[in-house]
């Protein structure tokens, strides 16, 4: 229920949870899609559509007038994989897309995920039982089996990957369409799930944590959004630790539990990933993409660039 500008819920039944949302705030839900527009709360309006009678796949939009927190609070034992894909901007295909982000974890997982006031935001949600893994997949072998597998609660995160980026926009591009957009989730997911096992066969899907606490996952997530805000300025440790209320020790221990990386070496593993996304993009020059990554010149840019993934920007430009 809604309370201090909260919302608790269990994610087993997404249209439950909508018929209850909608209750409490006077949204509504009417067969597949789910409308709020409240002068306090703000605009949701979700699409969501239920497969093989377990299999829910759905495209939130989200714009706040004020901060709004969702509880997951697992009240089932029933084992299921949640992706959810979030993204802040304007959805244009033509603007970069900031703190982009994937999140997968499963049933057992605990965590809150706070929605912040004036910001279009839009989520894609997957939730599937572990037995559906058949249908992406017959490779037992696989990480994500592996991982989806584990009766541990946990918890990954990633960047946006350029594969999964370009399934996202087809499905962005069918919202409109009713005739076609339940075929079209459901196809791009399952080839979004394949590419999230090739992803994971190929780098061991490192960023993973067992058995975090909500809060501690719910303060990190908010400490990852806040330093990738801006790539022009590296982190302040000092500021962060003020901010969040929360030692330098307990801060940095924390974060790489969660993420795997210090505070500063993330910050610019994620620019320079950033970085490479907007060359290929090959809507800006190099030079202005490095200085608003903040790198002292090109020259810089370059360096690191070529460091990380073994070809120079200019190159990468060239094949895009």
């Amino acid at each position: 229920m809604l309370k201090d500008d909260s919302f608790l819920g269990d994610e087993y039944n997404p249209f439950n949870f909508f018929d209850r949302f909608g209750e409490e705030v006077g949204g509504e839900r009417i067969n597949d899609e789910f409308h709020l527009k409240n002068e306090e709360i703000g605009e949701i309006h979700s699409i969501l559509y239920k497969y093989m009678d377990a299999l829910f796949i759905g495209v939130t939009d989200i714009n706040l007038n004020k901060d709004l927190t969702f509880k997951n609070k697992p009240l089932h034992d029933h084992k299921y994989v949640s992706i959810r894909i979030g993204q802040a901007g304007n959805f244009d295909n033509k603007t970069a897309l900031l703190r982009d982000s994937i999140y997968i974890y499963n049933n057992l997982q605990e965590f809150e995920i706070s929605y912040p006031a004036n910001t279009n935001m839009r989520w894609l949600f997957i939730r599937f039982p572990l037995a559906f893994y058949d249908l992406f997949s017959e490779d037992s072998q696989s990480k994500l089996y592996e991982l989806i597998s584990n009766d541990e609660p946990w918890f990954y995160y990633s960047p946006i990957l350029p594969q999964i980026e370009t399934l996202l926009k087809d499905i962005y591009l069918c919202l409109e369409d009713k005739s076609i957009r339940r075929a079209i989730f459901l196809s791009k997911s399952i080839e979004l799930i394949t590419q999230l096992r090739l992803h994971g066969d190929k780098n061991q899907f490192k960023n993973i944590v067992y058995n975090i606490h909500s809060d501690d996952l719910k303060l990190m997530i908010e400490v990852k959004d806040e330093i990738l805000k801006d790539y022009s300025h590296q982190p302040n440790l000092d500021q962060l630790c003020k901010k969040f209320g929360i030692s330098e020790s307990k801060l940095q221990r924390t974060f790489k539990k969660v993420f795997q990386k210090p505070i500063l070496q993330f910050f610019n593993t994620q620019r320079i990933t950033e970085g490479r996304k907007m060359v290929k993009q090959n809507t800006k020059d190099l030079t202005q993409i490095a200085l608003e990554l903040g790198f002292s010149d090109l020259s810089h840019f370059s360096k690191v660039y070529k460091k990380q993934f073994g070809v120079r920007p200019s190159e990468d430009k060239l094949m895009s």
